[in-house]
């Protein structure tokens, strides 16, 4: 029996694909919203169960006659441009708007005329929007973005709620931890070590220093739909982390040693003189009190479970 009609904006991407699998699974009827140039190679096993919706966000009237055709029940908004480079610019501030504001606010806005809105939004935000603000970082935390993925994705959730009492369901922006697992990029620095260690090949860890709250794919994923399932006007927002933060160094030890790779294949610069490392952490206490959610699996199984799903990979690809 249908358990409910979810749409996943970004469902192509590396956590929208494991969402769309799971609610799936879970006996969803699952409509997905992908732009027209989108590669749909990570939905390739699971796409004769979708319906796939193409088209862009950033198109206002295109996107409210997808929603008025799809009707979700609940959405997973998860569409977003997350290869902006760092570096601050006015022109970059300007795509971040283009890419995390607008679309955002057309999603909402199309889903809020609906004769019979959806239940609850929750949309994926990024711990980079805390930027050097106050270790650990609490959702009570004053923000202070570096980069102008960081602004733009914390401007889209000062917006939604801004406009909460406006809307006639909870909208809630899970801020993430940096995500890993079977079929992330090898763009990222988990993958790619990863990758280097089956392949033999060199890697450079270019500021091994730096420490990172990491999270499972899997974990995620259960923390999205558990706030689904508990949401209420009164939270727009709940960091989803894991509380702990190991250097990148250490990370890369942890693959080496699981891999029995040679450790020097991997090389660690040093940091260049006046450069300190960064750490990046987030408290959990929210998502566990309010939502029920904490983390499951540890860095050691995580990595375990990634490298072994990308061993079978290679090995069923001949």
């Amino acid at each position: 029996m249908r358990k409910s009609v979810s749409l996943v904006t970004g469902a192509a991407g590396f956590i929208g694909s494991h969402l769309s699998a799971r609610l799936l699974a879970e006996g969803d009827e699952v409509h997905v919203l992908v732009r027209p140039t989108t590669s749909l190679a990570r939905l390739s096993a699971i796409a004769g169960n979708l319906t796939i919706h193409t088209s862009d966000l950033r198109d206002r009237e295109a996107t409210r006659a997808q929603i008025a055709a799809i009707a979700p029940e609940r959405v997973f908004h998860l569409a977003a441009e997350t290869r902006l480079p760092p570096e601050p610019s006015f022109e970059r501030a300007r795509a971040a708007i283009a890419f995390y504001i607008e679309p955002t606010l057309n999603l909402v806005e199309a889903l809020a005329d609906l004769s019979a809105p959806p239940s609850v939004v929750v949309r994926t935000g990024t711990i980079a929007e805390y930027g050097d603000a106050d270790l650990p970082y609490g959702e009570a935390s004053r923000p202070h973005p570096l980069s102008p993925y960081g602004a733009g994705m914390l401007a889209t959730a000062q917006y939604l709620a801004m406009l909460a009492p406006t809307v006639p369901f909870p909208v809630i922006t899970a801020r993430l931890a940096l995500c890993y697992g079977p079929g992330q990029s090898r763009e990222f620095l988990v993958p790619a070590l990863i990758d280097a260690a089956i392949t033999g090949r060199p890697i450079t860890v270019r500021r091994p220093g730096d420490r990172r709250d990491l999270l499972h794919v899997a974990d995620v994923v259960d923390a999205l739909l558990q706030i689904a399932e508990l949401a209420s006007g009164d939270c727009t927002l709940v960091n989803v982390a894991s509380g702990e933060a190991p250097t990148m160094g250490e990370v890369a030890d942890r693959i080496v040693a699981m891999t029995g790779c040679d450790p020097a294949l991997v090389t660690r610069l040093d940091p260049l003189p006046g450069d300190s490392p960064v750490e990046m952490r987030s408290t959990t206490e929210r998502a566990r009190v309010r939502f029920g959610w904490e983390r499951r699996i540890g860095l050691e199984e995580g990595l375990r479970q990634t490298i072994a799903a990308e061993q079978l990979m290679r090995s069923m690809a001949g």
